[in-house]
């Protein structure tokens, strides 16, 4: 803006000048109109910002850790004047950890209603939101800017990968014992014990087989086991360690992930438990399915008792 201002600065010196030793008012005329651009470029410039609206939203509820996040910019311009861009600063935050990093685009600006797509990624899992802040524009000469808040709030939660060698021991803890013992213990309610063995199925996971027995019977047999329990079975999610490793804490959401999901696998329901450090008490979510893990999990990645000063999305 400050070269645009300077040119524009000489050409109309040149033109007085000109006029003042030719006194020729061709000179006149061109430093008439050089003075009037810049007021035209003042005024319609300032009418389209003030009717151009944008928003930015997150398609999506929800994604894997790993994978893009689009964001899509909606550009309404009521005006019937194109600009030839608008600038967006922005913040892309992790508020699990929480963590940010500001960010800005240039957008052109066409008549009518139009979108541009925009993809971010994010390192770790978490809550991940977009928050507007400033939107700003230059007029069609580039000697003025115009400025004015810009609010956005597009949020999205970004779930765990989980971790196989987690699921399995998980798995392999729950189900220990003397698979082959088939006496009247393993029919008791007790989660850690065999209920029965049965000819394998289309569709049993092969995590079930029970070789010893398959070799037995020189075939598959898979464990059955007591879908009733005597105990509630909890995952308790610790949040009040603070750190400067980021990765401390997506290690152990990772962690919490997998063995839900291995519970959820084995059809085993389970309550999820956190430390509110602001209500200044635990919390819980009875789990069952998919659903209710996403909903526990957003509601942890809602709570800000982690401290990090890390930067990194």
């Amino acid at each position: 803006m400050i070269k645009n201002r300077i040119e524009y600065g000489i050409i109309l010196l040149v033109a007085v000048l000109l006029f003042l030793f030719y006194h020729n008012f061709f000179f006149f005329y061109l430093l008439l109109i050089a003075v009037a651009l810049a007021f035209a470029s003042y005024a319609i410039s300032k009418k389209a910002f003030a009717g151009i609206e944008i928003r930015a939203e997150i398609p999506l509820d929800s994604v894997g850790e790993g994978n893009d996040i689009p964001i899509d910019f909606i550009i309404d311009n009521s005006t019937p004047f194109p600009m030839p861009g608008v600038r967006l600063d922005y913040t892309v935050k992790n508020g699990f950890y929480p963590n940010n990093e500001k960010q800005e685009m240039t957008l052109p600006v066409r008549r009518g209603k139009h979108s541009f797509r925009w993809k971010i990624s994010s390192v770790y899992a978490g809550m991940v939101l977009l928050e507007g802040e400033r939107m700003k524009m230059q007029d069609y000469l580039g000697l003025f800017v115009f400025e004015r808040e810009w609010k956005v709030d597009a949020r999205i939660t970004v779930l765990p990968n989980a971790d196989d060698i987690i699921m399995d021991i998980v798995e392999n803890t729950l189900v220990e014992g003397e698979e082959d013992d088939t006496d009247a213990s393993l029919m008791s309610e007790d989660v850690t014990q065999v209920k029965e063995f049965r000819e394998y199925a289309p569709g049993d996971r092969m995590q079930r087989v029970n070789w010893k027995i398959s070799a037995k019977y020189d075939d598959l047999y898979v464990k059955e086991f007591e879908k009733l329990y005597d105990r509630t079975l909890a995952l308790l999610v610790e949040l009040r360690r603070d750190s400067e490793e980021i990765g401390f804490l997506d290690e152990l959401i990772t962690a919490f992930w997998s063995a839900a999901v291995r519970l959820i696998d084995m059809e085993i329901p389970f309550r999820v438990q956190w430390y509110d450090k602001k209500a200044g008490r635990f919390c819980g979510e009875n789990v069952n399915d998919e659903d209710t893990l996403i909903d526990a999990v957003n509601q942890i990645f809602m709570m800000l008792t982690y401290i990090i000063k890390s930067k990194i999305i």
